[in-house]
């Protein structure tokens, strides 16, 4: 790019910044200084002082709602000139006046012209020349109006001491010609394609925007009318340092403390904002005025004026919130060609809420006497503007808040760092898991060895299963004696006789068939209707499961004696078991699945 080139661009941005010095730091922020001299000169009241600026600031919202259709329809450097001619003619007319009627009157031209030099034509012009480095720029063009009322207020109010309030306003009409004089010599447009000019820095960012949503829009209005109330309070601090026992000369000093502030603030913001979004910038500006607000209620509170210049130096971040702060919202959120009506309407809506906000607390001081109520107001506005800016933050993704290429890669780096380290306590844990899972395959299959050890030889599993149906069968035999009657206990029978049935068993084995058989008959035998209610001695279990065995006997015994006979043993009424069935299920559960013989029970 060619030094000419570079030149044109510096052109745009000075007279953009003289544009605003003039209408806004000489028009709006000088006015403070006013307003305690006019009402002593003309026995009014602080509230009726400050209604020209209420007055002045209306007009100048409504017709910025126009600007943007003149601008279209007319030049900007006869714009200019209209505006130049109405802003210091009526600041001139204004200091021969001689009641507050006739200086309303005269507030109207001047919140006009005020409009046609000011905020809206300067950032537009900015917006179509500036593609990159555009919230920089916008931070210095604003930050001219802070500088002009840091530089003309004090030198105002001591013109007001020492010559009146009447020179003081003649000496503003000729500074606003003064600052006007250099971008009405430039003639710059205001599309750069009129000039054979590109926007700077068009051809390494693309300036593509999505819709933005209504939501956004409504969010934008409300940070309008909350941050636009906050700037009416600086031009009362002539007044409010008198209230604190000090003169009007240490509230100008807050003031022009207060518009240094103003002009740090929106250099600051506007380096936030280029290497971070600005919604992440107007959110730290907000705090910082939050925490300003509170200090000065708490100096009120304690009737200490000490630090109250330091606390206005910081309340300046009000006017970087809303006079930096939504024209770089909506640049960012907007397309070029809609950003002249949006920010119009946006700025109409600041305008006059600063309007009303500034004759407000004016009327609120005068019925109260103090500025108490007014400053706890004010902190309940910045929590709540702290609250939409929290809103659009969580409105944007998370990549969209990075704008410098710079700040970006540092963010990259960070993210990475942290991907890094999660992925390796993931690892980690995974490593874990799967060690904690191979010990537990590892314990179940050492009980599944366990398990299937003994059945793995056929020989052992049968040795085993015969050592417990033994070991079963001992048991039972060795508990006491199965249930007597309910009628009485029978004597125990003499060993000769368990003898003797013994023996008729094992003689008659041979003619048996299976085990099956024998528990069959077994079970109609004690189905059979009793036998004579004789009591019978205690039998074996090898007794209990062959029952009738003497009857069935064909060879009789020689040893056998009359009056015992087979037939005469009775079955036992109830044994530990409910019934013989029972009995032989229990049998059944001991023995193997397979088929040991009938050795066992022989033996």
């Amino acid at each position: 790019m060619e030094k000419t080139d570079k030149l044109h661009y510096i052109k745009v941005a000075c007279s953009a910044c003289l544009m605003v010095a003039a209408s806004m730091g000489l028009c709006f922020y000088c006015a403070g200084v006013f307003y305690q001299p006019v009402a002593e000169g003309l026995s009014i009241s602080i509230g009726q002082a400050s209604a020209c600026t209420t007055i002045m600031l209306i007009c100048m919202a409504l017709t910025t709602v126009f600007v943007p259709y003149l601008l279209r329809k007319v030049k900007l450097e006869t714009l200019l000139w209209i505006g130049t001619i109405l802003a210091a003619g009526s600041v001139l007319c204004i200091s021969f006046c001689f009641n507050q009627y006739f200086m309303y009157f005269f507030s109207i031209p001047m919140g006009i012209g005020a409009a046609m030099i000011g905020m809206v034509p300067a950032t537009t012009m900015i917006n179509n020349w500036f593609e990159k480095k555009k919230s920089w720029t916008t931070s210095i063009v604003l930050a001219a109006s802070a500088f002009s009322a840091a530089i003309f207020s004090p030198m105002m109010s001591a013109a007001v001491s020492a010559l009146g309030w009447r020179m003081g306003l003649v000496i503003q009409a000729v500074l606003i010609l003064i600052l006007m004089g250099p971008a009405l010599y430039w003639r710059c447009s205001l599309h750069p394609a009129a000039v054979g000019h590109v926007p700077y820095g068009q051809e390494e960012v693309s300036h593509e925007r999505q819709k933005t949503p209504k939501a956004i829009l409504v969010s934008f209005a409300l940070i309008a009318v909350f941050s636009a109330a906050l700037i009416g309070l600086p031009m009362h601090f002539s007044t409010l340092a008198t209230s604190m026992g000090q003169n009007t000369l240490a509230g100008a000093v807050a003031l022009s403390w207060c518009m240094i502030g103003n002009f740090v603030f929106k250099l600051l913001g506007g380096f936030l904002s280029d290497k971070l979004k600005p919604v992440l910038s107007s959110g730290i500006l907000d705090v910082i005025a939050l925490v300003a607000t509170a200090g000065i209620l708490i100096s009120i509170l304690t009737s200490s004026a000490g630090g109250l210049v330091i606390l206005a130096f910081f309340f300046g971040s009000v006017f970087a919130l809303n006079e930096l702060s939504l024209p770089l919202l909506v640049s960012n959120r907007m397309h070029r060609k809609y950003y002249a009506t949006v920010y119009a309407l946006l700025n109409f809506v600041s305008t006059l809420t600063t309007a009303l906000a500034i004759m407000t607390v004016g009327f609120i001081y005068d019925r109260t006497a103090n500025y108490i109520w007014i400053y706890v107001i004010a902190v309940v506005e910045e929590v709540i503007i702290a609250l939409l800016i929290w809103y659009l933050i969580h409105n944007e993704k998370v990549d969209d808040l990075v704008t410098n290429e710079k700040t970006r890669s540092f963010v990259a780096k960070l993210r990475a760092d942290r991907i890094k380290r999660a992925n390796a306590r993931e690892e980690k844990a995974a490593r874990r898991k799967e060690q904690q899972a191979q010990a537990a395959n590892g314990k179940t299959d050492a009980k599944a060895d366990a398990k299937t050890e003994p059945s793995s030889n056929p020989s052992s599993a049968q040795d085993g299963s015969d050592a417990v149906f033994k070991s079963q069968m001992a048991l039972i035999d060795a508990q006491p004696d199965f249930a007597q009657d309910k009628k009485g206990a029978a004597p125990a029978q003499s060993p000769k006789m368990e003898a003797d049935i013994t023996g008729d068993l094992a003689s008659e084995t041979t003619g048996k068939t299976d085990l099956a058989t024998e528990k069959t008959d077994a079970s109609s035998a004690t189905a059979a209707p009793d036998a004579p209610t004789t009591p019978t001695a205690p039998v074996s279990f090898s007794s209990a499961v062959k029952p009738d065995v003497q009857g069935d006997s064909d060879s009789p015994k020689a040893d056998e004696k009359p009056p015992v006979k087979a037939t005469s043993v009775k079955q036992p009424d109830s044994f530990d078991f409910t019934s013989d069935q029972q009995l032989d299920q229990q049998a059944e559960s001991i023995l193997p699945d397979f088929d040991p013989g009938t050795s066992e029970l022989e033996d």
